[in-house]
């Protein structure tokens, strides 16, 4: 695929170009109701494998990967009254039983490439575990000031990966994170590091891989009190355009090239899987539906909406193995996204892009946040920032 296809693809954001964003639900009907009796999952729904219900400890669920079929790790940051504390959640029998790890440092991401190589990115270090997360040994992520510390690790393989988060610089290594050196032609853009982020990478293969962020001046310019406190200002802010960035390399990273577009959303998410795509972008409080997923054609150049709805707030994606899709969502609480109230987990699966159906998940599984992974074909995790995994039975 040419690069001047491949580049604008994955910036197709929605209402871009300072375009009144469309208001209709795409597609026009709503998802079917959740059901057993048909389609490529009957009779089988999400499963809660693992709930943290401690009243000591309140937790948060910072990331969460599947490096095999078997085996699953979630990032957890604890807290009590008096103390805080780090732990690593780990299975080994696709969920039968959990073994909490302690942990040295507040993680913030998690990657896997199998259960022998596995990265988490603490708030100072970057932790390598060969030991499918029962044991961890420190690593380094690259000197930066702290504000610019990367949040996120992405590799390809043991000793080739990259390091990202706030700022333009992203960062290369190919000795498994022993030395970093910035992407030289990061450079190139114009952009104010204080504004930029770098949120999600995504390669189609060992050479062909995507990385997008986004620039926004507000940043750094956070409501204080938050937008659930004052929800009519909040829902009364001016539309923004946001400048959405991707770079594309096609020799493994020996080499970048990035282009920009303007959009009234912020991309949260690449996910890619040979020729197909999917992006996700996330909007602010006065824009009529909290989410959308773009679908990225990468043969033909095409690009095309395929799930928004006003009450459903998309967090993670999965190209799955015949083509269809599946999504990780919260159901918004009230009219305010951002509300401390957890909303309910929703799953929705699409054989096409077009037509979608819920599918039956436990009803005690909410949070603020969703993860999907799927490290083998009809292996399915799903997990909520409350605490809730649950795999797909």
């Amino acid at each position: 695929m040419l690069r001047r296809r491949f580049l604008p693809l994955c910036l197709a954001a929605p209402a871009a170009a300072f375009q009144p964003p469309r208001l209709e639900p795409v597609p026009a009907e709503a998802p079917a109701p959740a059901s057993r009796g048909s389609g490529p999952f009957a009779g089988r729904r999400w499963k809660l494998r693992y709930h943290h219900e401690d009243d000591k400890w309140a937790a948060l669920l910072a990331d969460f990967c599947a490096p095999s079929a078997e085996r699953a790790i979630a990032a957890l940051r604890l807290e009590s009254e008096s103390r805080e504390r780090a732990a690593m959640i780990v299975t080994r029998d696709a969920g039968a039983s959990w073994k909490e790890i302690p942990f040295s440092e507040k993680p913030l991401s998690l990657f896997s490439v199998n259960a022998d190589h596995i990265w988490a990115v603490g708030e100072k270090s970057l932790w390598i575990s060969a030991e499918s997360g029962y044991a961890w040994r420190k690593a380094a992520l690259p000197k930066t000031p702290r504000r610019y510390r990367p949040f996120q690790v992405h590799f390809l393989d043991a000793l080739r990966g990259w390091a990202f988060g706030p700022g333009r610089a992203f960062y290369a290594t190919s000795d498994g994170g022993a030395s970093w050196k910035a992407v030289a032609e990061v450079q190139s853009l114009q952009l104010k590091d204080e504004n930029t982020v770098w949120t999600s990478m995504a390669f189609l293969d060992s050479r062909h891989g995507l990385i997008a962020g986004f620039s926004d001046p507000r940043l750094n310019e956070e409501e204080r009190p938050p937008g659930w406190m004052l929800p009519e200002r909040a829902a009364r802010r001016k539309l923004t355009p946001v400048t959405t960035i991707a770079g594309e390399t096609k020799d493994g990273g020996a080499s970048w090239k990035f282009s920009v577009t303007s959009a009234f959303g912020r991309v949260v998410r690449l996910r890619a899987r040979g020729d197909t795509g999917l992006a996700i972008y996330h909007y602010s409080e006065s824009f009529p539906f909290p989410s959308e997923v773009y679908r990225l054609d990468f043969r033909t150049g095409a690009s095309r909406t395929v799930f928004r709805r006003r009450e459903i707030w998309v967090h993670d994606a999965l190209l799955l193995d015949d083509g269809g899709i599946l999504l990780a969502a919260i159901q918004t609480v009230g009219a305010m996204r951002a509300s401390p109230v957890p909303g309910k987990l929703r799953m929705l699966h699409s054989p096409d892009g077009v037509q979608w159906s819920e599918m039956a998940v436990d009803y005690r599984a909410e949070g603020h946040r969703a993860f999907l992974a799927s490290p083998a074909p009809a292996v399915l995790w799903a997990a909520t920032d409350a605490g809730c995994i649950l795999s797909l039975a």
